[in-house]
């Protein structure tokens, strides 16, 4: 009878461990999930005991699908939420800053730029480097794919374009990894990316006078700062919460400010 009793509560545990770890688990932007939630996850385990499970780096707009759905626990977004999204049943805080920094190759001599001449740019208005003084040049945007409503694309749109469509003529890429490794190849190139990606080769423009840097992001002067959320059902369970009170505390917010703006 012991050893029964015995396997029923390693069976009960083993189901109760394997269950935390999968519910304990994210989704959503890449920016989130590459240069957070790793290290986070690492350190939340050791201080708590509790087992994170996968990490999976979509875009804020699936990580938001699957959560409605009921198929993610946790999703990263690195937009802020819409007047839509605010109205469901839902639970977020904001963890960080970060900023859509605008980025051209190192060597292109084009420092600053306004809002309207970027997007000019975006919109295909302007499509040689010469019209914003820079070389005599065509312009090559680079830009995410977009198929879905990735964060990155609704930003841009909303406060540099007014709404209006990409210019057809630019190349798309999967990854923010993938802008800044095509920026690289490209010296007439132009592309919006997260400084957290940022490598040497690459230089960002300021818009409107002000430069993606760590002040302007938190006091909004930079025209493309944005919070980095994490979003989970109205009634999140105890080890997703536990996980959000752990990255808004001391521990939690020296991390990101490893690459991001801290809330603290």
């Amino acid at each position: 009878m012991l050893k029964s009793m015995a396997a029923v509560i390693a069976l009960v545990l083993g189901m109760f461990y394997s269950s935390a770890s999968a519910q304990l688990s994210y989704m959503g932007s890449a920016t989130i999930g590459e240069h957070i939630v790793p290290e986070a996850a690492k350190a939340f385990t050791a201080k708590t005991g509790i087992p994170f499970g996968n990490i999976e780096m979509q875009s804020s707009a699936k990580g938001l699908k699957m959560l409605q759905s009921g198929a993610a626990p946790l999703v990263g977004v690195v937009r802020p939420l819409t007047l839509e999204e605010k109205q469901q049943r839902l639970y977020y805080r904001i963890i960080g800053y970060d900023a859509l920094g605008v980025y051209v190759h190192a060597a292109n001599p084009v420092a600053r730029l306004t809002q309207q001449q970027l997007k000019a740019i975006y919109t295909g208005q302007i499509t040689n480097w010469h019209e914003v003084g820079g070389a005599d040049a065509p312009i090559l945007c680079i830009t995410l794919t977009q198929g879905d409503k990735r964060a990155q694309a609704m930003l841009l749109q909303e406060r540099v374009m007014d709404g209006a469509p990409y210019s057809e003529n630019r190349k798309e890429v999967d990854r923010p990894p993938d802008e800044v490794a095509a920026l690289l190849t490209e010296p007439y190139g132009i592309t919006t990316v997260s400084p957290s990606f940022a490598r040497p080769g690459i230089k960002a423009v300021a818009i409107d006078g002000f430069a993606p840097e760590p002040q302007h992001i938190r006091s909004g002067a930079y025209l493309l700062s944005r919070p980095l959320l994490l979003v989970t059902p109205a009634r999140p369970l105890s080890e997703v919460k536990q996980f959000i009170d752990f990255l808004l505390g001391p521990e939690g917010q020296e991390i990101v400010a490893h690459k991001f703006v801290p809330v603290r």
